[in-house]
């Protein structure tokens, strides 16, 4: 019998003290009486303050919960990346440790998997999607980036930029290695995806700008790296050509059994 959880959140934490545990209480709260197995793994990554002692709290508190430290380089493509090494479920949703995110959406995410997709991909811009307090010159480069990754992959989707996002195990080892180190990581596990013709849902979700600690992501630095890490994707996927039998060998891998 197969005990890996349903769904696996992976949360990428560096100096969230003041919010992780709302997070994480609210995710509980909201999760345990779906019927969906779930763990909560989230990623330490080389924070300077109590954050990893509130983790230790949390663990020792919830069993659904459980935490690792990424090596001492900073960056949410590292936590990310280092989390995808470790994560137990079937599926594996990323998500924010300032609760931008709503639990009902994951939950959303991940009844899409049940229907047989291979990811769901959330969007913050199409009809039903709720935006809330986002800084109008980050919005404006996001619509322009994303729009520009569109043209490239010539697929219509609007949020590559987005993080949030569910994938089967199967994706993820389909994609791997992954090498962003800042949040172009985001960009390199959607255009990878799609480059690998995995089966994705696209589901509009709500958005909110957190309200405690400060936000990691810093617009001029990250918009030279998301332009590199477009070519990069783009040139990959021409040098290797249709990666979707290598896709079709994981999913194929994953039917016999694990152990962790």
């Amino acid at each position: 019998m197969d005990s890996r959880p349903d769904i696996s959140i992976l949360i990428p934490c560096h100096n969230e003290e003041d919010g992780i545990e709302s997070t994480v209480c609210n995710l509980l709260k909201k999760l345990a009486p779906t019927g969906i197995s779930f763990e909560i793994l989230c990623v330490n990554n080389t924070s300077t303050d109590q954050t990893e002692r509130v983790l230790q709290q949390l663990a020792e508190t919830y069993e659904q919960l459980w935490y690792v430290n990424t090596p001492p380089i900073p960056g949410y493509g590292i936590a990310v990346r280092w989390g995808l090494e470790f994560f137990r479920g079937k599926s594996v949703v990323i998500v924010m440790a300032d609760g931008s995110e709503t639990p009902e959406d994951i939950i959303a995410f991940y009844r899409k998997i049940e229907e047989g997709f291979d990811c769901a991909f959330g969007t913050r811009f199409a009809p039903g999607a709720e935006v809330v307090d986002y800084p109008r010159l980050k919005l404006f480069l996001n619509r322009l980036g994303n729009k520009l990754i569109a043209f490239v992959t010539q697929v219509k989707y609007d949020d590559f930029t987005n993080g949030f996002k569910c994938y089967r195990r199967e994706v993820i080892d389909s994609i791997k290695p992954l090498f962003a180190e800042n949040f172009n990581l985001t960009i390199e596990m959607s255009i990878s995806t799609v480059y690998n013709k995995a089966h994705f849902a696209v589901i509009a979700h709500s958005w909110k700008n957190r309200s405690v600690g400060s936000s990691k992501f810093k617009i001029v630095k990250q918009a030279n790296i998301y332009l590199l890490t477009l070519a990069y994707c783009w040139l990959r996927a021409r040098i290797q050509g249709n990666s979707w039998p290598k896709f079709r060998q994981a999913l194929e891998k994953a039917k016999s059994p694990r152990e962790y």
